[in-house]
């Protein structure tokens, strides 16, 4: 959910940057929640609500939410597919950018949202806002103190699809649509299954997801499992989170196939020109790839089209079907 404004290049440095703190200090203002506990998952949904969001906060619903606020672009792709337009005030301005996101003509119609500027959500009059850990505190102070209810998802809620789903699953029970998040679910974990049958026995090639701002995703990242489940091998796993490398590590670990953001897809002709980098396969080979920016930073349901995306450049003679996201 780390697509607020930036650009997508920007988005993965300051998850990058934010991720490598983390691992240094740890976060321990979070906590995980009950919403998706396997008895409260299954349990009807009921107003009023009292829950504790990620970062330890209570936060009260008295009713069922119709006037939301989404503060980040992953909610804005599960919001969407969980309750009907009326009901969303404002969703983030990159949610009507195709560059970065998968729900332009779901989002069509309601207002956009910078997330700097707590007045603009205040005249709304949000009875939810759904936020990012890493939001200026400014301007969660500024709502929480207006007594709004403002549910804040922590840091290390998007270091794995598993993580998504979880995500899902908590918005789904905070709007009152838990069976609808069962269903997005679900359907992601049917895509992804189906994904992983189609190139099981296939040869697993080695990849290294780089971009332009130096950082490689290493393990504890959506694009560690996305990897995993295209039938590749990581070769940053051995990393924690989003860490930066040199060209010497690169050339080390020499990766069979290099993938970057399609926002970022002139970095990989730089890859390519580069004469202390022949060596890599990748580069040698011309195994270097732009995945649509979209999918392979969503922090939604439309993971899955990454993990379709980077199975078709690592098994290109595989038939593979494109995954059909509940929206």
């Amino acid at each position: 959910m780390l697509k607020r404004s930036l650009s997508k290049g920007a988005a993965f440095a300051l998850v990058a940057a934010l991720t490598a703190e983390v691992a240094g200090c740890g976060t321990p203002n979070a906590t995980h929640n009950s919403l998706t506990s396997n008895t409260s998952a299954a349990s009807a949904v009921s107003y009023p609500m009292t829950v504790k969001d990620d970062m330890g906060n209570t936060v009260t619903l008295k009713h069922q939410p119709m006037h939301i606020v989404s503060g980040s672009e992953g909610t804005d792709e599960i919001l969407v597919s969980l309750v009907p337009k009326s009901r969303i005030a404002l969703v983030t301005t990159l949610a009507s950018n195709p560059e970065y996101s998968n729900v332009v003509a779901q989002v069509k119609g309601i207002r956009a949202w910078s997330g700097d500027d707590p007045e603009q959500a205040l005249a709304v009059h949000p009875d939810l806002v759904l936020e990012a850990g890493y939001v200026n505190p400014s301007v969660r102070t500024q709502l929480q103190q207006a007594g709004v209810p403002m549910y804040t998802f922590s840091l290390n809620d998007f270091n794995s699809i598993s993580d998504i789903e979880r995500n899902i699953l908590t918005v789904g029970r905070l709007v009152g649509e838990p069976a609808k998040a069962n269903a997005v679910v679900a359907n992601m974990k049917q895509d992804i299954a189906q994904i992983e049958g189609a190139v099981q026995g296939q040869p697993h090639p080695t990849v290294l997801d780089y971009g332009s701002y130096g950082y490689a995703a290493g393990r504890d990242t959506t694009v560690d499992d996305i990897i995993r489940d295209a039938g590749g091998v990581n070769v940053a796993h051995v990393l924690n989170g989003w860490q930066k490398i040199t060209d010497e590590q690169m050339v080390k670990w020499n990766p069979d196939v290099i993938i970057d953001s399609s926002d970022d897809a002139a970095f990989l002709k730089k890859l390519a020109a580069d004469p202390a980098l022949r060596s890599v396969t990748a580069v040698r080979e011309h195994h270097l790839y732009a995945i649509n920016s979209a999918d392979l930073s969503s922090a939604s349901q439309y993971v899955v089209r990454a993990v379709y995306d980077v199975a078709k450049v690592l098994h290109p003679s595989v038939h593979l079907n494109a995954p059909k996201v509940l929206a």
